[in-house]
């Protein structure tokens, strides 16, 4: 049996579920990797194809889309995207790619003075016009994030620091948005989501005093949400390794889209995609007790 699905962004939260959903169905899956570090040797073990590839290396892209169909791109928080992507278009539609799932946002309109929500709103265009089967996800929050958003100060204080007292938005677990990509990457009838902009949202809406209620619950104990200047918590989240200095500039606008309702979404993709109900927040909270107790 040939490969001819490419998982690219391979080693992030998404990709890694979306290998593991698709390989337990029995499909080859090519990963696209930056590094051939411990984490890529993890998805070998599991019986993915490795290949080293970079968004902005045409060759590379080349490479890693030959005798590829169906392919999930998903670029990394960094600058350049509808660069990359362009490049990754001209790959694909020199391989006869038929359907291409693209990590987007939820948050992404006009509007944004947010570079990162900028280059992903015109990115959407970009795929589009180059006819290679393209298929926007727009995921709320991803639970994942609340390990480094919470978790420690929910261990050392009791508290989980948010801006943005009365918002509302919705916390999608990984694993549903993985679901959603392995739903339409296998699907015999692909045409009916070519083009589509799907918004994934988790079975609730929350404010952030229900968030610090639920990891209450979880880990037993009184949890204080704390809500802090938007500026207070961007420089708070600095300190996490992950966050790069254009995703840092992101996170004000980020915080905007959140008080002005962008997330505050409910819809049933992730049932009617996968044909089960979407996990709830405390599911993932429970799957990583350990860095909340």
């Amino acid at each position: 049996m040939k490969t001819e699905i490419l998982i690219t962004g391979a080693t992030g939260t998404t990709g890694r579920y979306t290998i593991k959903g698709l390989i337990s169905k029995g499909l080859k899956v090519r990963a696209m990797v930056r590094t051939v570090d411990e984490r890529s040797k993890e998805l070998e073990k599991m019986g993915a194809e490795i290949i080293q590839g970079d968004f902005l290396d045409l060759i590379s892209l080349r490479k890693a889309l030959n005798g590829i169909k169906r392919a999930y791109l998903c670029y990394p928080f960094q600058d350049n995207l509808p660069k990359g992507a362009g490049y990754f278009a001209k790959a694909a539609k020199e391989n006869g790619v038929e359907l291409t799932v693209v990590m987007s946002q939820m948050n992404a309109h006009e509007g944004s003075l947010s570079p990162a929500t900028q280059n992903h709103l015109i990115t959407e265009d970009i795929l589009d016009w180059a006819s290679i089967g393209a298929v926007h996800i727009r995921p709320g929050l991803f639970a994942s994030n609340y390990r480094n958003m919470a978790g420690p100060t929910v261990k050392a204080e009791g508290k989980f620091y948010f801006p943005n007292p009365d918002a509302r938005y919705t916390i999608i677990h990984p694993q549903d948005i993985s679901d959603v990509i392995v739903g339409i990457l296998t699907s015999d009838n692909p045409e009916i989501h070519i083009g589509k902009r799907y918004l994934l949202a988790g079975p609730k809406i929350y404010t952030g005093q229900e968030v610090a209620e639920e990891i209450g619950q979880l880990v037993g104990k009184d949890v204080e949400h704390v809500p802090i200047p938007v500026e207070h918590w961007v420089e708070y989240m600095k300190n996490d390794p992950y966050v790069n200095d254009f995703l840092a500039k992101y996170l004000k606008e980020f915080s905007k889209d959140i008080a002005n309702g962008k997330f505050n979404v409910t819809s049933d993709v992730v049932k009617n995609i996968t044909g089960h109900e979407p996990r709830s927040f405390a599911n993932y909270l429970e799957e990583h007790i350990d860095e909340f107790q």
